[in-house]
């Protein structure tokens, strides 16, 4: 996820940091709501752009792997995506083994779900590098790789695994911008006002319980060659409201930054859009684990006001800790994913 800082756009590290923010305002608003979020305004507004935002914004710089040898791209995105989702679940699995408590049994689960389950994004992220290598090694066109590995991952069942199927075409929605960012440099302007109208049009049809985890991808059965065309017709508008959104995002950025970027707030929120990866890795604990554990539920309406609090909070924990982790060269590896 980081970049050096001859390759940094100043707008992306931005937009990383409200991409980030929006997962910290997430997950907050989910712990202090009990199992009431799925209709919680915050919590179903966020979940129709925020991952399928990060995504979009691992594939913009997809295509530095496509330039290195097959098994050195694997080799850089294990250590960098793996390591750290390996080392998150060893150590929930060491916590509740030796604490003989598990504060969040839906995520940590000690079995090979729930090793998926931990840290499930960045094991996601590395399936698409794996999968976008090949495609576009083996296809040469990348329009045809992508089209292709799109159907493939949304008819066969394995590929539900980490929402691979749901986030793959926002992948290659990212990698195509950056093919083609000169083209919608030019036409920023009009493909911001189509994307936003967009979004604005599926949005009030929208429901937190219409996310992958309420309703996973499941429309092609293969036992019984049947479609199930209400599976596909949800799978479709989620695909469009997160292809919307995160595309909206995506164009406004831009003009975002640049009238914020002499605030003196802008260089902290750059910081922090610069260690996604670790911030993430953070809040699984703090927030997903150790929160959940307090149990401290409010009103829907209560929480837009004590959810934005506490994502503020755990942004500045999580980001202290990610500096501490860095003075170390095996927490930046294994925790942070970085080279020694």
């Amino acid at each position: 996820m980081n970049k050096t800082s001859k390759t940094r756009i100043p707008y992306l590290d931005f937009l990383k940091f409200f991409a980030i923010a929006s997962v910290f305002l997430g997950h907050a608003t989910e712990q202090t709501t009990g199992n009431d979020f799925w209709d919680n305004p915050i919590w179903s507004f966020i979940y129709t752009y925020h991952m399928p935002l990060f995504m979009l914004l691992c594939g913009y710089f997809f295509g530095s792997s496509l330039k290195l040898p097959f098994f050195e791209m694997l080799r850089k995105k294990f250590m960098q995506l793996g390591v750290p989702s390996i080392t998150a679940w060893i150590l929930m699995f060491l916590f509740v083994k030796l604490t003989d408590y598990n504060p969040y049994p839906e995520i940590v689960d000690l079995s090979w779900l729930g090793f998926m389950n931990a840290m499930w994004f960045l094991k996601c992220v590395f399936f698409c590098y794996l999968i976008g290598w090949i495609a576009v090694k083996s296809m040469q066109n990348v329009w045809i790789a992508a089209l292709t590995s799109t159907v493939i991952v949304h008819l066969v069942p394995i590929c539900s695994i980490d929402s691979v199927n749901f986030l793959l075409p926002m992948f290659w929605a990212g990698y195509l911008c950056h093919l083609h960012q000169a083209w919608i440099d030019r036409r920023r302007k009009k493909l911001l006002s189509a994307s936003l109208v967009a979004f604005a049009a599926l949005l009030p049809f929208w429901s937190g319980r219409l996310t992958v985890y309420m309703v996973p991808i499941d429309f092609f059965h293969w036992d019984t060659l049947t479609l199930d065309a209400d599976n596909l017709g949800i799978a479709l508008y989620r695909l469009a409201i997160g292809l919307t959104g995160s595309l909206m995002f995506f164009l406004l950025s831009p003009w975002v930054y640049e009238r914020i970027k002499n605030w003196r707030i802008t260089p902290i929120l750059d910081k922090l859009g610069k260690c996604t990866l670790g911030l993430y890795w953070m809040q699984t604990f703090l927030l997903e684990c150790t929160w959940h554990s307090i149990g401290l539920y409010v009103s829907t309406a209560t929480t837009f006001l004590i959810a934005p609090l506490i994502a503020v909070a755990e942004l500045f924990i999580c980001y202290q800790a990610v500096l501490l982790c860095k003075k170390n060269k095996y927490t930046r590896r294994l925790f942070l994913g970085e080279n020694m």
